[in-house]
């Protein structure tokens, strides 16, 4: 088992006390109990938490530009490789075969922090995911420079538009030609299971890439 799905295990136990404790009313579940406390159905903390995600969709438009662009250099403690020449991944896509993980972010989404930190991060640097994918990181609100998949010239903000991307963190994994291949990963709903769900995205790329085979 890799660190990724560690993690996930351990935070599907303690993380919903930490992230919601702070939160009246929230739902809380500890480690050997059943049932959830005070309460809170399931459902509507499901519903609190995709208020949570809209938030971070919503919160750059809150913020000068200014701001925004202040950030760009390093949105948080932990990164994927920014995407900045699509074009030349897409020439190591087709030659190994495998296929581009795209993760888009926004610096002030805390929800795109923990993932990164806990969960994409960590995959990437292991075997054997780290060969399995090219990893690269999108801003999805910031005019940053890229060369796409067809060698124009293009920025993050543009590229997030191309694939409709709002929500944020969202994973997408394409092929070469920057065709979605797969089934998007948006948010971070579920953290007992999101390391999986990152994983099942990747090798159903790489299946696709191989021609069924992975």
């Amino acid at each position: 088992m890799c660190s990724a799905c560690h993690n996930a295990r351990a935070d599907s136990r303690v993380a919903m006390v930490s992230r919601c404790g702070a939160v009246e009313g929230a739902m809380e579940k500890r480690s050997g109990e059943t049932g959830w406390t005070r309460g809170v159905s399931p459902r509507a903390t499901r519903r609190e938490t995709l208020l949570r995600i809209l938030a971070c969709a919503l919160s750059a438009s809150w913020a000068g530009p200014a701001a925004v662009l202040a950030q760009s250099s390093s949105p948080h403690p932990h990164n994927l490789p920014q995407a900045t020449n699509l074009a030349a991944d897409a020439l190591a896509s087709a030659r190994d075969r495998v296929p581009i993980l795209l993760f888009f972010d926004r610096y002030d989404c805390p929800y795109c922090e923990r993932s990164l930190a806990q969960y994409m991060v960590p995959i990437a640097r292991e075997e054997p995911w780290r060969e399995r994918a090219i990893y690269r990181q999108v801003e999805i609100d910031l005019p940053l420079p890229l060369v796409a998949f067809d060698g124009r010239t293009t920025t993050h903000e543009a590229l997030a538009a191309r694939y409709r991307v709002r929500l944020s963190p969202t994973v997408i994994v394409v092929d070469a030609r920057g065709e979605v291949i797969g089934n998007s990963v948006v948010g971070l709903l579920t953290p007992d299971f999101y390391a999986g769900y990152l994983q099942a995205a990747i090798d159903a790329g790489v299946a696709k890439m191989r021609g069924g085979s992975n």
